[in-house]
């Protein structure tokens, strides 16, 4: 997909928000650049089209939309978030002087506190680590999505395991900086509970490489296998049940989680009933900012008729999944094998 020649000196998106400063156990401001750049290699994943915001650019015109971007960055202390919908650390988008450059640009932002950026973690190596050192509070943010091999490699289709997780981890922690890791809750093919307990086993298994949790809640993004699916009433988005009870147990682990609930109370996102769906979302992005747990079991409070309905899918997921695993597993074979 090839962006309008006008636009390619301008990135994909820039907005400022509040995030959790986990350094300094405090919120912050954040400023999000989205850079178009030629897009990610894999493009394999289920779930995922950000790769259609890829188009021709060059190396000058990545360094244009950053100092674009960069012109709208608050006077006062901020946390920066650079995303390519790709990696960060693959040559093809960001090539090594471009990240020097980069790095260059951001050391005369005297306000920025902390960078994060994305990558694949076969992209990882020391020496692209180093191209960024003098940033403060270097973090490499990798989307494992679940530490299931299983699922990641047959539901998700992510392309690498979880050792290559791990081993890309430790390189990142060995540099010095620290790791992020997206965790997916509700990959297609899983149902709601076992989504559920598989992002905080997930969790678990990544507490030792990851300073900070993302739990990112899946949505319907066109042009996707998953919207396939979910035209076919094959798939329904997590419900946003499901994100609260997640997240709080993780929390409960003493992880620092957060969670950005995209298209939240829309029928391609996370939802509810929809009469419940703003005051949860509301919710978790205050959680977010703050880490507040109480924040999160205030809403048992909330006397809404969906939530029996989503105790009793979770009540019942042993009956309506596992009465007889072997055809299941059958079914969904087939199911995969169209796509």
């Amino acid at each position: 997909m090839t962006a309008p020649k006008h636009s390619m000196q301008k990135p994909v998106a820039t907005w400022v928000d509040h995030d959790f400063f986990h350094e300094e156990q405090r919120a912050i401001k954040s400023v999000t650049i989205i850079l178009r750049t030629v897009g990610c290699q894999w493009r394999k994943c289920t779930m995922c089209s950000f790769w259609q915001e890829s188009a021709d650019v060059t190396q000058a015109d990545v360094l244009a939309q950053l100092e674009s971007a960069l012109r709208t960055s608050p006077d006062e202390e901020f946390m920066l978030k650079i995303f390519t919908s790709g990696s960060f650390l693959d040559e093809r988008e960001i090539a090594n002087e471009t990240r020097k450059e980069i790095a260059a640009m951001l050391n005369e932002q005297t306000d920025l506190r902390k960078l994060i950026v994305e990558t694949r973690p076969e992209f990882v190596d020391a020496a692209k680590i180093e191209d960024l050192q003098g940033v403060a509070h270097l973090e490499l943010a990798m989307g494992l999505e679940t530490a299931d091999d299983f699922i990641r490699a047959n539901y998700i289709k992510k392309g690498f395991s979880f050792d290559d997780y791990k081993n890309a981890a430790k390189i990142v922690l060995d540099c010095g900086a620290t790791v992020k890791t997206y965790l997916l809750l509700k990959p297609p093919f899983v149902s709601e509970r076992k989504a559920i307990e598989d992002v905080i086993e997930s969790a678990e298994l990544v507490a030792n490489y990851s300073s900070t949790i993302s739990l990112n809640l899946c949505n319907i993004q066109k042009y996707t296998p998953v919207e396939n699916w979910w035209k076919r009433g094959y798939y329904r988005p997590p419900w946003l049940w499901s994100a609260v009870e997640a997240i709080k147990a993780i929390k409960q682990r003493n992880f620092v989680v957060m969670s950005d609930p995209v298209g939240a109370g829309y029928k391609r996102g996370p939802h509810n009933c929809g009469l419940c769906d703003r005051e949860i979302t509301n919710a978790i992005k205050r959680f977010n900012v703050t880490q507040d747990l109480h924040v999160l079991e205030r809403l048992d409070e909330i006397e809404c008729d969906c939530k029996a309905v989503w105790q009793a899918l979770m009540d019942y997921d042993a009956f309506l999944f596992d009465s007889n695993p072997v055809l299941e597993g059958k079914r969904l074979s087939k199911e995969r094998a169209k796509f």
